[in-house]
């Protein structure tokens, strides 16, 4: 069997209060060639590019380009189809990181791009029938109706662009020269999934192929995310969705203050590192107690929300990060920010460590034992038939998946959030009244922690555990 890969790649005086209350293949014969079905998903976190049609480095040819997306709006937020697909979304990033960090044995730190693998598993349900379908459909959650019209709400509403950053999300498909395709699927991955469909020659000119389709990631990710993705001679297609991001703690794009005094933090090997810790900005509400840990958040200027799951004495990040804890997290509406008794305003903020983290394994297990998403990665089960005529390649073998590599990184520094991911699935074929008191607390993390990182419509984005610092 071909191992052919998808890439589905302060001073007290700062108080900026939050704007909202928070709620090998030598030996292969020929016809193991062009077995290979590719996913690739990006999302970078960090400066922004605009997407570009002619992707330049390499060879393609432009077949179709993607319907023009309406703008979201707050009121756009309360729709039932953009709520059913956040709701959705962040119900399977719950469960993803959970089943994927209890995999997890390293002690470095952890990033994890749910979202990410959410919308690749989208598209890929577009491309896909039968049971191979329902089975994503059943992992996300959603029918193929409800999948598409929330869809478009989903990227729109993650498409931003402000004076502090940018949000924008581009896919593309990649097909095979000359291999044949449904036209109705190409079509409705433009007008529904908003994406780009190109023609490549992996077969023939596999070094142009492959140049163009990291042109492509490239572009959309402001070069943070530069890979050769070494998609053989095998492609059939590839599916590619990049998400990006940028925001800084606060207009002007200075460095946060940190501690005066320096702080133990206690790393999960037990080590204590004394450092100064950043000093975010006060946001409403008071930390939360959940079952084991305690957890509020620091907003990037433009609302994005890095909640911190904090492990109480005597448990472990292990213990606590947990599908439970990460529900919990997103269910909190306003973090306590009145008590209307005792007329007080709470204001907290956090005190938090700068780190990175990353991620770089195959999620194809989780997605399959957790989710039961098993037909996509089976050659006789996979069905690509919306895609290709009776999911099959030009020399009619059966198009399927094998793997979903998961890459990732994250910096959460003095200016701001920034980062990458990469899903590769490679495959074989406010205000309150005077009289009330205003009291500003602050929340120390100061030991290992995880965290959820959120956009300001409250959608999980990022998720993972820091270890250490």
């Amino acid at each position: 069997m071909p191992s052919a890969v998808v890439y589905m790649v302060e001073d007290d005086t700062e108080r900026r209060l939050s704007s909202a209350v928070r709620g090998g293949k030598g030996g292969r014969d020929m016809k193991k060639l062009f077995k290979a079905c590719s996913l690739i998903l990006c999302a970078a976190f960090g400066a922004a590019v605009g997407l570009s049609g002619c992707v330049g480095n390499g060879e393609s040819t432009l077949l179709a380009a993607p319907a023009e997306a309406e703008s979201f709006s707050w009121p756009n937020s309360d729709s039932d189809e953009f709520r059913g697909i956040v709701d959705s979304a962040n119900s399977f990033a719950a469960r993803f990181t959970q089943s994927v960090y209890g995999d997890y044995e390293e002690d470095n730190n952890l990033a994890l791009s749910p979202v990410s693998v959410y919308m690749s598993l989208a598209l890929a349900a577009q491309c896909a029938e039968g049971d191979t379908r329902e089975q994503i459909l059943t992992a996300l959650g959603q029918s193929q109706g409800d999948l598409a019209a929330g869809f478009a709400y989903l990227y729109s509403s993650l498409n931003s662009s402000y004076l502090t950053g940018e949000v924008a999300v581009g896919n593309s498909i990649w097909l095979q020269e000359g291999v044949e395709f449904n036209a109705d699927c190409i079509d409705s991955l433009a007008a529904d999934y908003y994406c780009y469909s190109y023609a490549a020659d992996f077969r023939g000119d596999n070094k142009d192929a492959n140049l163009a389709v990291r042109r492509f990631v490239r572009e959309q990710t402001k070069g943070l995310i530069d890979v050769d993705f070494q998609l053989d001679d095998e492609t059939c297609f590839v599916l590619v969705s990049a998400l990006y991001l940028k925001d800084n703690w606060n207009f002007y794009g200075d460095d946060i203050a940190l501690t005066e005094d320096n702080y133990n933090f206690t790393q999960s090997d037990g080590e204590v590192i004394s450092t100064k810790l950043m000093r975010g900005y006060y946001s409403v509400g008071r930390v939360q107690s959940g079952q084991g840990f305690t957890t509020f958040y620091a907003d990037t200027y433009h609302g994005y929300s890095l909640h911190f799951i904090l492990p109480d004495e005597g448990y472990t990040v292990r213990d606590v990060m947990t599908a439970d804890a990460i529900n919990y997290v997103l269910d909190i509406p306003d973090y306590g920010y009145e008590d209307n008794i005792n007329k007080i305003h709470y204001y907290t903020r956090c005190l938090f460590p700068q780190f990175s983290a990353s991620y770089d394994g195959d999620v194809k297990g989780t997605l399959a034992e957790e989710f039961g998403i098993t037909n996509l990665f089976d050659e006789l089960g996979c069905n690509l038939s919306s895609l290709l005529p009776d999911g099959k390649n030009d020399l009619g073998e059966n198009v399927f998946c094998t793997q979903v590599r998961h890459l990732t990184t994250l910096t959460v520094d003095r200016k701001g959030i920034e980062g990458a991911a990469v899903v590769i699935l490679p495959g074989a074929g406010a205000a309150g009244p005077d009289e009330y008191e205003e009291v500003y607390l602050d929340f120390v993390i100061d030991r290992s922690f995880g965290y959820v990182l959120t956009d300001r419509y409250g959608t999980v984005l990022f998720t993972g555990v820091v270890n250490n610092i």
